[in-house]
């Protein structure tokens, strides 16, 4: 029984290197974009979050790992063998109500701006106080004393800052909740599909805590029991994974407009409305739409035409046009090369282009080379 914290270590451990891989290649392919598309200032608001946020779900599940690896370590008692890692489970605590918050924002197309440095201190001091604070000549108490007997100072601490994590989880995962159920009911935009999956997923977690919680205060081999909960949820995350399934079907296609809605209430929000933008631009490729025009776009984004233009002029640093021309530019390179089948006409209206002469002028600019030429260049 105790290899369940192992193997729930173990499945943690893996899919904190997959999303790892998706977050190096997920940056390789945002500078590509930013680069192909020549909208340097997007890189501010791609890559200002920081790496911490860029690899927070890899972080998350390494952080799991770690807790499931100590759970292993004190069941087995082998972390006698290891005392300067004890402890090192409380930190990975403090780390979990962060991380999940970023993971419930990455689920829903958000851009994890809520969440700053300052909600990492309690990880970084709790690590400091343990490794500067635990007694020199301490010994792990035996597993039949360790939620009984609080005969030191050091115990005790240990055991507050646990409850502390365990509240700060509580916390993190209530805010979530409350924030879906104010889009649920509080929004024209229903959560229709996505709305009791995902709250059926957040009560299972916190029952999961729960028993972490009970384990803690009363029986330690309740542990058994906890990880067990923790290790099904996160095979059952991983088999979704392995099979490019999403979690929470049509979650972040819901969450997305009605998390849109949300910010044009409290005011003009910068970041938010340049994220909407770019998934009008990749997700719904309203670029195509060759009758598109700057009042169509700042209807579709609740916005005055003068505020979009202000907008893409000084945090895009390109007009309405350009910027549009960009992504018609990028699909028309892609049918170039993809669709040897297409003329060059049927690529210029399949693009978005309504005039042909603009389009070759645009095209020579933008690549240096003829579309005939690219074409049979790149072949």
């Amino acid at each position: 029984m105790n290899l369940i914290p192992f193997a729930g270590a173990v499945v943690a451990f893996l899919l904190a290197i997959s999303h790892w891989i998706e977050a190096v290649q997920k940056g390789r392919k945002r500078k590509q974009t930013i680069s192909s598309l020549g909208l340097f200032s997007l890189k501010q608001n791609f890559f200002g979050i920081g790496y911490i946020y860029l690899y927070s779900s890899a972080l998350l599940f390494l952080s799991l790992a770690s807790l499931q690896f100590h759970i292993y370590g004190e069941l087995t008692e082998g972390i006698n063998f290891f005392p300067f890692l004890y402890g090192i489970h409380i930190p990975c605590l403090f780390l979990i109500g962060p991380f999940s918050y970023i993971y419930f924002e990455e689920m829903s197309g958000g851009e994890f701006y809520k969440i700053r440095i300052f909600h990492f201190l309690p990880s970084v001091l709790s690590l400091l106080y343990i490794y500067l604070m635990r007694p020199v000549d301490y010994q792990l108490p035996p597993m039949d004393l360790y939620a009984k007997d609080y005969n030191s100072g050091f115990e005790y601490s240990i055991q507050l800052l646990l409850s502390f994590g365990v509240v700060s989880i509580f916390l993190y995962t209530n805010s979530i909740i409350i924030r879906v159920l104010r889009w649920k009911f509080g929004s024209k935009e229903k959560l229709e599909s996505s709305f009791w999956p995902f709250l059926w997923l957040l009560i299972y977690s916190l029952s999961v805590v729960i028993l972490f919680v009970l384990s803690q205060l009363f029986f330690m081999r309740m542990f058994i029991v906890a990880c067990l909960g923790l290790t099904s949820l996160l095979v059952f995350i991983l088999l979704f994974k392995m099979n490019h399934r999403e979690l929470i079907p049509n979650f972040q296609t819901e969450t997305s407009l009605a998390r849109y809605k949300e910010s044009r209430v409290k005011g003009i929000n910068i970041p938010q409305i340049l994220k909407r933008l770019d998934d009008l631009m990749n997700l719904e490729q309203l670029y195509l739409n060759e009758d598109l025009s700057l009042p169509i776009l700042s209807k579709r984004l609740d916005l005055h035409t003068h505020q979009l233009s202000e907008i893409l002029n000084h945090h895009l640093e390109c007009t309405f046009r350009n910027y549009v021309n960009q992504f018609r530019l990028q699909e028309a390179a892609r049918l170039l090369l993809e669709r040897p089948d297409m003329t060059i006409l049927s690529v210029i209206y399949a693009s978005g282009f309504n005039s042909k002469s603009s389009f070759h002028k645009l095209f020579q600019n933008r690549f240096g080379l003829s579309p005939q030429n690219y074409r049979l260049q790149s072949n």
